[in-house]
């Protein structure tokens, strides 16, 4: 009853439950989501997104405005005026300066959906913003496994290749032995010291791969390149049980993202249509300024209420022609979507089968395991009893160390693929 019940929740949880996810994988995972500058830049991409949903909402509320002017004319206005009844005509002169300062408060009442369609629009880029930041961490994760596990084997290897270079150190120093009673041929030990320089340069060029391959993980999770970092001392082959409960795909963010692009494109569309509608604004403008009115010299305050209305007459065409290109783009949007969803459908299918195929190869790579093994200790037997010559056994030895290094890559192999098909089930959490 208790293995149903955590069976269960583990269906229900992230991959990072599963009991063949390493702890310290759990850990350098989160490590590497902290330390990622893509996700930090894509959460800054986030919050640009809510900043601009709000501007856009306040598009809808009244705008205050103030202006302040000066301005001198060096021949201002003249007018003389010959009147009935006056003896002399009446002289007007209007002043060399002008200055002031206003206020203006204006309300859009009606914008052809504009404003509206401003906030869709920005609503959708910051859906666009937070899918983008999904498939980044799904990447980050991804990336994390695989170079964790690649790692680890490459530690594998180190073990595997040094177990190697002592057991042909061994034999070398049993040839000598018996070189120098005579009992087998100096050949045979000129033989073994061959392979034995060849052992220690295969054991220098593994060590530096893997020394390399840690680097690569540190500058992965934020840590010192040079630090020696703790992981798992081996590859643990993929539980088919775990991987089996791996069925219930969520939806893909590059499938989200595709449909926040159609949806964009929709709202660029009645953008471009709400400029040829009719535009209506109220306003109330109020100025300090002089000259005030009757041409005073002073400063006097006045003020204007106005209404606003204009519409889009004739624009040769452009209008027709925009929305046709705008209903073009959404065609686009939609045939990226079914070609995302094509893509996702197939990555989710070959990741099954090669999943499925690697963990055969680990299955044929541990029974070759236990083969060599049995076939090196038979070819040392033999070997004693002056059956064999020193060849068979280094062959044997070789067949052994191959068998182990091809099993340590099929492990990896299915670890990576696991992975992929976490990853391609959207299962990163």
């Amino acid at each position: 009853m208790k293995n149903i019940y955590i069976l269960f929740i583990l269906s229900l949880c992230a991959p990072s439950a599963f009991s063949q996810q390493s702890m310290m994988l759990e850990k350098y995972r989160s490590m590497a989501v902290e330390y990622s500058h893509d996700l930090k830049a894509a959460e800054k991409n986030l919050s640009a997104s809510i900043e601009l949903e709000k501007a856009a909402r306040a598009d809808l509320k009244p705008k205050l405005s103030g202006d302040a002017n000066f301005q001198y004319t060096g021949n201002p206005l003249e007018l003389n005026l010959n009147l009935p009844g006056m003896d002399k005509p009446l002289g007007i002169q209007g002043r060399d300066t002008k200055y002031g300062a206003s206020l203006t408060l204006m309300q859009p009442i009606y914008t052809g959906g504009r404003l509206l369609e401003n906030i869709r629009m920005a609503q959708h880029q910051h859906s666009l913003a937070t899918h983008q930041k999904e498939q980044l961490l799904s990447d980050v994760c991804f990336q994390t496994d695989i170079q964790y596990w690649n790692t680890v084997a490459r530690q594998e290897i180190v073990r595997i290749v040094t177990d190697y270079r002592n057991s042909i150190a061994s034999l070398t120093e049993t040839i000598r032995e018996r070189v120098e009673v005579s009992l087998v041929n100096p050949q045979d030990l000129l033989m073994a010291e061959v392979r034995l320089n060849d052992a220690e340069f295969q054991l220098l060029q593994v060590q530096k791969e893997f020394e390399t391959g840690v680097m690569a993980f540190n500058s992965l999770i934020g840590l010192p390149l040079e630090k020696s970092t703790p992981m798992d001392t081996i590859v643990p082959p993929v539980n088919l049980a775990d991987s089996a409960q791996l069925t219930l795909a969520h939806d893909r963010p590059e499938i989200k993202m595709a449909h926040d692009q159609i949806r964009m494109a929709e709202s660029s569309l009645k953008l471009n249509d709400s400029k040829y509608k009719p535009q209506l604004y109220i306003g109330v403008d109020g100025s300090y300024s002089s000259p005030g009115y009757d041409l005073r010299a002073d400063l006097d305050p006045n003020y204007a209420v106005y209404a606003k209305v204009s519409v889009s007459l004739f624009e040769w065409g452009k209008r027709r022609n925009e929305k046709r290109a705008s209903n073009q783009k959404i065609g686009i949007a939609k045939d990226n979507l079914n070609q995302i969803q094509d893509k996702v459908n197939l990555e989710i299918q070959s990741a099954r089968l090669s999943l499925s195929q690697t963990m055969g190869q680990v299955q044929l790579s541990q029974q070759s395991l236990e083969k060599a093994h049995e076939n090196e200790r038979q070819a040392m037997e033999r070997y004693n009893e002056g059956e064999i010559s020193i060849v068979e056994v280094i062959e044997a030895q070789t067949y052994r160390q191959n068998a182990e290094i091809n099993h340590v890559q099929a492990k990896v192999s299915a670890q990576g693929q696991y992975s992929a098909l976490i990853k391609a089930l959207n299962l990163y959490k």
